[in-house]
């Protein structure tokens, strides 16, 4: 997976809380399906909608780090 290192280590531990089983394919370096990316960026979406959030509804710094991961994500399918 051709993550920036940044956004590897911040989606890791998001698959810690939320699908720990992912963690090996996303180390590896195998090709992966859309399926793949889909479910990752699923995931991250989720905790978007969780912790990602203040409370008029507008993205926190956080919120905005897993926005831009979502986006990293969905780079990789091409």
């Amino acid at each position: 997976m051709k993550l920036s290192s940044k956004s590897l280590e911040l989606l890791k531990k998001i698959l810690e809380d939320r699908n720990p089983a992912l963690i090996p394919i996303v180390d590896s370096n195998d090709n992966h399906t859309i399926e793949t990316y889909n479910k990752l960026r699923d995931i991250v979406g989720d905790e978007l909608i969780s912790k990602g959030f203040e409370p008029d509804d507008e993205p926190n710094e956080y919120g905005l780090e897993l926005e831009n991961l979502i986006d990293e994500i969905g780079r990789l399918f091409f």
